[in-house]
């Protein structure tokens, strides 16, 4: 009996944990993907930027220094209320959601170097003009210009 509830334990375990990887996705630049229902794409370095689909996209992530300095390789998580929607790994300075009506919690968590982490909140109704939300990370304070994975801000942003 012991040995059936290790297993079964187990099990639970592992399911919940496919679950969970269900919900996370690997994004590649500038390729849509779809998590939970939500679509999403990477985006904003070079002159994929400029693509038309991307204006399709009712809500606009944009990661930066307080500085101005476009910010990738972070972790983003959009969640509704306490229920996460959608997670990915993205090596681009925006993220574009088609999200379903409503009010979002996005958190950008920075990968390697500071692991620092800094959320904003929005609404969207799945339509209409572009909504765009910056999530700012502040300079780091040993001196450094721009932290690691940043870029320069394109003029005009």
């Amino acid at each position: 009996m012991r040995f059936f509830l290790m297993a079964a334990t187990a099990s639970l375990f592992t399911l919940s944990t496919v679950m969970m990887m269900a919900q996370e996705a690997q994004a590649v630049q500038d390729t849509p993907v779809t998590i939970n229902g939500v679509e999403a794409v990477c985006t904003g370095v070079g002159s994929a930027k400029d693509d038309p689909r991307w204006s399709a996209y009712p809500v606009k992530v944009v990661l930066a220094t307080v500085g101005g300095a476009n910010l990738a390789n972070a972790h983003i998580t959009l969640t509704n209320g306490r229920q996460e929607v959608a997670g990915l790994d993205c090596d681009a300075p925006w993220i574009l959601f088609k999200a379903p009506p409503g009010a979002y919690t996005v958190t950008a968590t920075l990968i390697g170097g500071s692991g620092r982490s800094s959320s904003a909140k929005f609404g969207t109704t799945g339509s209409g003009r572009q909504k765009e939300v910056t999530i700012m990370f502040p300079l780091p304070s040993n001196g450094a210009s721009v932290p690691a994975g940043a870029a320069p801000a394109p003029a005009g942003q």
